[in-house]
């Protein structure tokens, strides 16, 4: 039996991500051939501050927020969409990722959401064609503007259904819009069957916005909500209830919070989380933006943050039990993906090395939410 390395392993055990903005994945070669295509002024170097990898060579990076909005004006036709999600099943294919749920912010294009939407179904059907990897979208709220234009999105939705238009999601910055405000959008989505997400508690603010996606909003999952350790008894709850937390690593917030990596590995809060046996599922969220992928995702649990080999079997689960794939898919994925992940780990020439002070064994197998109701007392 051929032996791999450890790198490998990592690139090549399947991989589900559920946080991923689809236009965090565009490529910088991509930008200025839009910039190219409509003769919009933008040199190379300004192109690069928005994106991480080249922070030194720029002196800064606008990234995060400030690139995606930009690129919503860039891309000025539908097309430019599907080729978008073409290059993302490319690259994600690359790191053995399979499935994707991938956010878009209708509000955020002057394109009507079913040209653009036409356009993505067009690149998932090709990118299950030529890279074998399914993609699932995720409409999502800019949470900057007003709660009546989510509604308008919702009604966008439910006019030009899609099976592959699976819910919704709310992003941007939060500081000021915390998720309640849109419970009219929420509500109209949820009332037709829609999947609900949404970013919460992601800059270091209050566990409250958690609870309000949780017990207000009725979410399926959370996304960041990493202030939730600073409450220990609704950290147990929510452990208990098998609550899904998409979380990143590479989060430019705690990134910045400690510059030194040894006290950023040490103080994450995914370790936290990951301790206090919350359902945790390790996501990229701005692939290109960010200078990461899945492969790096998944190093990162490992010989940073110092989970075991298991833990990420582990949390290859947790992907797919928070997915929202149909039931008999997700059981037929489960048992085949197992099945991969152990093959794969069999044929490792050498398991990394983790300091035992840092040693995380995650053994959690995810159960299905329940109601929540939380003693307010």
């Amino acid at each position: 039996m051929s032996q791999i390395s450890f790198h490998q392993f990592l690139s090549q055990f399947p991989k589900a991500d559920l946080h991923y903005h689809l236009l965090g994945g565009v490529r910088l070669d991509t930008m200025l051939a839009f910039a190219k295509k409509y003769d919009y002024p933008l040199s190379e170097l300004e192109a690069k501050s928005y994106y991480r990898a080249y922070k030194a060579e720029t002196g800064s990076t606008k990234g995060g927020i400030a690139a995606l909005t930009f690129l919503y004006e860039l891309m000025q036709e539908a097309e430019d969409y599907e080729r978008v999600l073409l290059e993302v099943a490319e690259d994600a294919h690359a790191c053995g990722v399979r499935y994707i749920e991938t956010f878009w912010n209708p509000s955020d294009t002057h394109l009507s959401y079913q040209n653009v939407n036409k356009a993505l179904v067009r690149g998932i059907e090709t990118a299950l064609q030529q890279f074998n990897i399914t993609i699932r979208l995720i409409t999502s709220i800019n949470r900057e503007k007003s709660p009546e234009l989510a509604v308008e999105m919702v009604e966008q939705m439910l006019q030009h259904p899609h099976p592959y238009v699976l819910g919704i999601g709310i992003d941007y910055k939060e500081h000021n819009a915390s998720v309640e405000q849109f419970w009219q959008a929420y509500r109209l989505a949820q009332d037709n069957g829609y999947k609900l997400t949404a970013h919460c508690s992601e800059f270091g603010l209050h566990w409250r916005n958690v609870v309000a996606g949780i017990e207000l909003i009725e979410v399926d999952r959370i996304d960041h909500g990493y202030s939730i350790i600073d409450n220990p008894e609704l950290t147990a709850l929510y452990a208990l209830q098998g609550v899904p937390f998409t979380v990143v690593p590479s989060n430019t917030y705690f990134l910045s919070q400690w510059p030194e990596h040894h006290e950023w590995q040490v103080k994450h809060p995914i370790r936290t989380m990951a301790k206090a046996g919350l359902n945790i599922i390790p996501c990229t969220d701005d692939w290109h933006m960010h200078a990461t992928d899945s492969t790096n995702c998944y190093r990162v649990m490992v010989e940073d943050f110092g989970f075991d080999i298991e833990s990420l079997k582990h949390f290859m689960l947790n992907s797919l039990s928070a997915s929202w794939l149909p039931q008999q898919m997700k059981e037929q994925w489960i048992a085949q993906w197992s099945t991969d992940f152990d093959l794969l780990r069999s044929k490792i020439s050498q398991d990394p090395e983790i300091a035992p002070e840092h040693l995380i064994e995650y053994r959690r197998h995810p159960i299905a939410k329940q109601q929540i109701y939380v003693n307010k007392d």
